[in-house]
């Protein structure tokens, strides 16, 4: 029962670094630092497609990329919190529908 989430967690720990870790690493959080996706090992742009739709990573006029630590941050807080209350429904809904779901005891 315990194992799934377990190693669940340990593939998600084992990923190498994405784009958006790659690039604060570098150093790239302001349009000053901006870096370009080929320096940084980035081999395909579109990867960062997603990460530019939420306003985390931002492109200049000259195509360099760079992060906004801050949206960042808020982004990953606010997904833990709602991995957090998805997790908390789900429990809550197992522990009140268990009588439902468990055959009653057999009388010996």
């Amino acid at each position: 029962m315990f194992i799934m989430p377990i190693s669940i967690a340990v593939m998600l720990l084992k990923q190498p670094p994405g784009p958006v870790s790659k690039l604060i690493k570098a150093g790239a959080v302001d349009p000053e630092t901006a870096r370009r996706a080929e320096r940084l090992e980035i081999p395909r742009p579109f990867v960062l497609e997603p990460f530019l739709a939420r306003g985390i990573i931002h492109r200049t006029s000259d195509g360099r990329y760079w992060v906004d630590v801050t949206r960042n941050r808020r982004y990953r807080r606010r997904l833990a919190v709602v991995a957090g209350l998805v997790m908390l429904a789900v429990l809550v809904s197992g522990w009140l529908l268990w009588p439902f779901l468990v055959p009653p005891p057999k009388e010996i």
